[in-house]
């Protein structure tokens, strides 16, 4: 009977020890959606001030092109559309240049989840990088997609990969996003 009683107080005290716990994770849990709004916030607007800021660098550079112009030199001139995506969720920056990277990359071209995977891919986006998508060094011209529909976009992708296209569609995981090396 003792035994009985003495269970039923521990199961007493680990449930008053259990609400007092999830009293105290409330004030905790809103202080920190607190902080993590503004922070939030902050993050974005310093990813759109760097695309806005990329923007401006290549139209004084004379390597901006609109969407639309984009669309024609795909469909006249070919070539290769660029996606250089940093993330799934963005900012994804689309290149165009002349060129078939099929034909011109010296490294296997494969797709973005792999290739931001790990290092073994790394010459390839090196080479991208340097040739084509660099502010300073590269060729490709960035096309201003700031104000295109997601569908539009993907309608192109899908046009692209089926080959009814004559350009290319090639997914490229930018440096800046590839693990750390040891020792970094």
């Amino acid at each position: 009977m003792l035994e009985i009683e003495n269970a039923r107080e521990q199961k007493q005290g680990v449930l008053s020890l259990g609400v007092l716990m999830g009293v105290l994770a409330i004030p905790v849990a809103a202080v920190g959606a607190c902080l993590a709004v503004p922070y939030i916030f902050a993050l974005r607007w310093t990813r759109q001030w760097r695309e806005r800021k990329l923007r401006v660098q290549m139209r004084a550079a004379g390597r901006l092109i609109s969407w639309v112009d984009f669309l024609r030199s795909m469909r006249d001139v070919g070539g290769s559309c660029i996606e250089e995506k940093f993330s799934p969720k963005g900012p994804v920056r689309f290149w165009w240049t002349p060129e078939d990277l099929g034909r011109e990359s010296p490294y296997a071209i494969i797709d973005w989840f792999t290739m931001h995977k790990g290092r073994q891919h790394e010459p390839f986006i090196l080479w991208c990088r340097q040739r084509y998508t660099s502010a300073e060094s590269g060729s490709a011209v960035l096309v201003d997609a700031t104000m295109v529909p997601r569908r539009e976009i993907y309608t192109l992708w899908a046009e692209c990969r089926s080959g009814a296209k004559r350009g290319h569609w090639v997914e490229v995981a930018p440096p800046e996003i590839l693990p750390r090396r040891s020792g970094q």
